[in-house]
């Protein structure tokens, strides 16, 4: 019979100790993390170009926080200059954390 490897699921039996099941947790989220993507010069002028145009129409947000890309969609709320960020759907997204915008 050949040795089959089933990854986390071997761990499982071993979560009923509380330091185990924490350290199981972290490794999953670990595995779970993105790095941020680089935009590109025309990526970042078609997000100011939106952004400058912007007149209310519906838009799709992709940003990335903590190791982890987040997608949003509807009408900005508020863009805000002097903080360099704009909220949509009650979310405040960075413009450092903007990975894409496009219009619907």
């Amino acid at each position: 019979m050949k040795d089959v490897d089933r990854g986390m699921v071997k761990y499982a039996p071993y979560q009923s100790l509380v330091e185990q099941s924490f350290a199981l947790a972290r490794m999953r989220q670990s595995k779970s993390l993105v790095e941020k993507k680089l935009i590109s010069v025309d990526e970042a002028e078609q997000i100011n170009e939106i952004l400058t145009q912007y007149d209310g129409e519906v838009v799709r947000v992709g940003y990335w926080r903590r190791g982890q890309v987040f997608m949003e969609e509807g009408t900005i709320d508020h863009i805000d200059c002097v903080e360099r960020s704009l909220w949509i759907n009650g979310i405040r997204i960075f413009l450092t954390e903007l990975q894409s915008l496009e219009r619907k």
